[in-house]
């Protein structure tokens, strides 16, 4: 029989604990047990779960080795524990500081906490406080606050929402008295007892199989985000498989911090062997690896592969043609051209040496291999057309670099001489003076033309036009200020205006020219990354991990959503977040005086006078008011005015607007007074409160309309008004809020540390969801009233069950640089949210965890492995492990 496995292993000080651990463990293992088990939990204590052993550390380490959560009793004593010490150093080296619950026994959390503890968690985590237990004579499991404080490690140990466990703790409490009661009825009534065994088996069985199911998904939930920074593609597949095992709040947490870490991943590419060369076509559709193992593979992006054996020695450099149709590859004990479309295979030089490169002309008519060693050099072209080798010996020693741009050009880039020469007959055209490179901790990068030449280290990445000359330091074409340490490997766009730098796993990529100059993006998700190259274009890279190649999109912000053919207009710092307003699939968009739907836009009058969209309940028409008090009908097919009413509204400034069934218009103005206008007519109701004016401009989440405009809401100093548009009635809700807005019968009113969910017309309070204070003012809910998004001050978008409070997962829509103006957002659906950015194009994002699923499988590539299904959860697997 194998040594047990434990469900959590309790790190504590012996000499303040030592009585009270005993009881936290008996107390941990027997919540919420099942009469027929000996224990709930298996729980690890040392003097308790050890045997007489010598080896002492060697005994806790591999018990450690065998808990899935630690349990710190954290105090003063146990922070200054050498033995509690090494345990958290070895769970933050070996597990994931997540796994840790805290249970303060004595002093404050900073004092019994330690440091690098505190660090590895982040934020103050919620513990538990067991300081007023002090005198373990005193432990009585009927106490309920002990209970309490049991229960909130148990239910985090097994994952089970704490009021569940604390309601299957009393049931199997019961069960247990009934059980007794019922084996006494049972010698009298025999088949009475054998009816009641029996369910009971049955439900013992379920029990047991639906324990094990979400033990399951917890573990493969655990090790997806475990995977996010070392293996993404690994991550997905494992997300993807706990949320279709048991779709629950933390499995589909996990699916979404895996489909949205770094949002330019593409998909991966099996490429079969450990890469070892790396090269992409110029039309973007070819990704060529050279392997360890001696080949090389031809990947179509577009579906497909190819290979050729090279030799035995792994494939240090590979080149191809424009299309990808002609690919060169150098091994030590081989060079070769394969023409991928023919199949034929043509050997260039047999030397042995072990330094060297290849190039390919666009056309595929010119291969150029250079081998090097410590005393000589040479140069060997290969003419396609003719069949030609021209050889040269007078070339540079210790090549950084060779290109063909063109059929006429082959671009030699050495430590200090970049020279240009003839393919066909190896002359010098032309010369420059290279700059001296550092004597280490660097990498050179030499764009796909051959145009463009630099180095990145810890001190910044620095950039030269080959066909200049560099006098000196500072004769460079671009500078950044700034390196990655230790770079692997370095990209640079063949306009020389972006850099990819591949450093410990991570890719920084950098404009290094232009008003936007500076950091683009960080593609993240792989543990190593010895290889990077742009693909095609400045957007679009190709880089390699392991055995697969990684596809990335620096023009794409999520997996989970698509971009729309809607521009937002720029939108000024100070003016109000864009108008979002959608029906039957279709989005409009207001900014100023410019009006959107589609790809067609509008400009309207007066400047800045547009404010809230509406559609018509039939979503043929667009309603907008003028300061003047017109209302304005727009057909949003051509995006041109057809119509408008000659009301007498006043509308100086409109903070909400909604249409009713038979097309009457619902608006409020600043001041909070609603109207309702028809053709000529208008309704006044005045609100006769001051609302709230915290916000300049006014924002829209101040005010909001039903989906039905029967109700409107508005922020007041000290309440919430809700207006009934037929009647005229104003009530007040007594809370005071930042935000307002109507999902299906609710009314949702966003306060500074919570969001309460009330009935439509704001008669009873529902139930209270917590918020972060840190959350900009302005909410948006779907119509079914089961997801809430907000959005944080670092402009990320946080969502939210409304059901549950749990948080579904955040994602940043725009970072600083990038975004000008306040951002917009807008359920579309109860799954779909529209995010409007300044200046980019709307992005509508997918809620539905389904479609993530399906986003997963996609990107990784591949399906999970029998083999990473026993390591991860340590049973055999299904028979069916297909992603998607």
């Amino acid at each position: 029989m194998g040594e047990p496995e434990y469900d959590a292993f309790i790190s504590y000080s012996r000499a303040l604990d030592g009585a009270l651990a005993p009881m936290l463990q008996r107390g941990v293992q027997r919540f919420a047990k099942p009469w027929y088990r000996l224990r709930a939990l298996r729980v690890f204590l040392d003097d308790a779960s050890l045997s007489a052993n010598p080896g002492l550390w060697t005994s806790i380490e591999a018990a450690l080795g065998r808990s899935r959560w630690l349990i710190l009793m954290a105090s003063p004593e146990s922070a200054a524990s050498k033995w509690v010490a090494r345990e958290l150093e070895w769970w933050l080296e070996h597990r994931s500081a997540q796994q840790i619950l805290v249970v303060l026994t004595s002093g404050e959390y900073s004092q019994s906490v330690p440091a690098v503890v505190r660090k590895a968690l982040g934020e103050e985590p919620r513990w538990v406080d067991l300081r007023w237990l002090r005198d373990a004579e005193h432990v009585d499991d009927s106490n309920p606050r002990l209970r309490e404080c049991v229960a909130d490690i148990a239910s985090a140990v097994r994952g089970v929402p704490k009021d569940d466990l604390v309601g299957e703790h009393v049931r199997q409490h019961r069960r247990t008295v009934r059980l007794a009661r019922g084996a006494v009825t049972a010698l009298a009534v025999l088949t009475v007892s054998v009816l009641v065994a029996a369910f009971i088996a049955v439900g013992q069985r379920n029990d047991a199989v639906a324990q094990a199911r979400t033990a399951t998904a917890r573990g493969l939930a655990s090790a997806a985000v475990a995977n996010l920074g070392t293996d993404l593609a690994l991550s997905q597949l494992l997300a993807a498989q706990a949320y279709r095992t048991e779709p629950n709040g933390q499995t589909r947490a996990a699916l979404f911090k895996a489909v949205t870490a770094s949002p330019q991943l593409d998909r991966y590419l099996e490429v079969g062997g450990e890469v070892s060369a790396l090269a992409a076509s110029a039309d973007g559709k070819i990704a060529v690896a050279g392997t360890k193992d001696g080949r090389v593979v031809r990947l179509d992006l577009a579906g497909g592969r190819t290979e050729q054996k090279v030799g035995e020695r792994p494939v240090s450099s590979v080149a191809t043609s424009a299309d990808g149709g002609v690919v060169a590859a150098y091994a030590e004990d081989r060079r070769l051209r394969w023409d991928a479309k023919t199949g034929a295979v043509q050997d260039i030089g047999k030397d042995s040496a072990q330094a060297g490169h290849v190039a390919v002309s666009p056309s595929g008519r010119f291969t150029a291999v250079y081998a090097g060693s410590e005393a000589a050099a040479r140069i060997l072209v290969h003419d396609g057309r003719s069949g030609r080798v021209t050889e040269r010996e007078d070339t540079t020693l210790g090549l950084l670099g060779l290109r063909l741009p063109d059929d006429e050009t082959l671009v030699e880039i050495g430590y200090t001489d970049w020279v240009r020469r003839s393919p066909a007959t190896l002359d010098v055209t032309s010369s420059a003076k290279g700059y001296m490179l550092p004597a280490n901790g660097f990498w050179v990068g030499l764009s796909a033309n051959g145009e463009h030449f630099g180095y990145s280290t810890e001190g910044g990445t620095r950039l030269w036009r080959t066909t200049e000359p560099a006098f000196d330091y500072d004769s460079h074409e671009a500078v950044l200020p700034a390196g990655p340490p230790d770079p692997v490997a370095v990209a640079i766009t063949g306009d020389g205006t972006r850099t990819a730098v591949a450093a410990a796993g991570t890719i920084f990529v950098h404009d290094v020219k232009g008003p936007a100059a500076g950091e683009r993006a960080r593609l993240e998700g792989n543990a190593e990354t010895p290889f990077v190259e742009f693909l095609g274009d400045n957007d679009h890279l190709v880089s390699a991990s392991r055995d697969r190649l990684v596809l990335w999109d620096l023009t794409r912000d999520t997996r989970i959503g698509s971009e729309l053919p809607t521009r937002v207009p720029v939108v000024c710092s100070a003016c109000a977040a864009p108008w979002l307003a959608s029906s039957n699939g279709r989005v409009a968009v207001s900014v100023l005086d410019e009006l959107a739907v589609g790809s067609q836009v509008a400009t309207v009058s007066p400047d800045g006078a547009v404010g809230p969209l509406a559609w018509n309940a039939s979503g043929d028409k667009l309603f907008r008011v003028t300061p003047e008090g017109r209302v304005e009908i727009w057909d949003p097919s051509g995006l041109r005015q057809v119509g408008e009413w000659r009301s007498k509204a006043t509308a100086d400034v409109l903070i909400g607007m909604g249409t009713t069934a038979d097309d009457r218009l619902v608006v409020v103005d600043e001041n909070g007074d609603v109207q309702v206008l028809k053709d000529d007519s208008v309704r006044d109701i005045p609100l006769g409160r001051e609302i709230r004016g915290e916000h300049t401009p006014t924002q829209s989440h101040v005010a909001a309309v039903s989906p039905d405009a029967a109700l409107v809401a508005v922020v007041c100093t000290d309440s919430v008004a809700v207006v009934d548009t037929a009647s005229g009635e104003v009530r007040d809700v007594p809370v005071r809020a930042d935000s307002v807005t109507f999902a299906g019968d609710s009314l949702l009113v966003q306060r500074d540390e919570s969001i309460e969910v009330w009935d439509a017309r704001g008669t009873s309070l529902r139930r209270t969801v917590p918020r972060d204070p840190s959350y900009l003012a302005g909410v948006a809910a779907s119509p079914d009233s089961a997801l809430v998004a907000q959005l944080r001050v670092d402009r990320v978008l946080v969502l939210t069950d409304l059901a549950t409070g749990e948080l579904v997962g955040e994602v940043r829509l725009a970072d600083q640089r990038s975004r000008f103006g306040r951002i917009g957002m807008a359920f579309t659906g109860n799954k779909n949210l529209v995010t409007a950015v300044s200046a980019r194009k709307l992005y509508s994002w997918n809620f539905a965890p389904d479609n993530w699923v399906r986003a997963a499988c996609a990107s990784a590539g591949r399906d999970l492995t029998a083999d990473e299904w026993r390591r991860y959860v340590g049973t055999e697997p299904p028979a069916d492990l297909t992603c998607g």
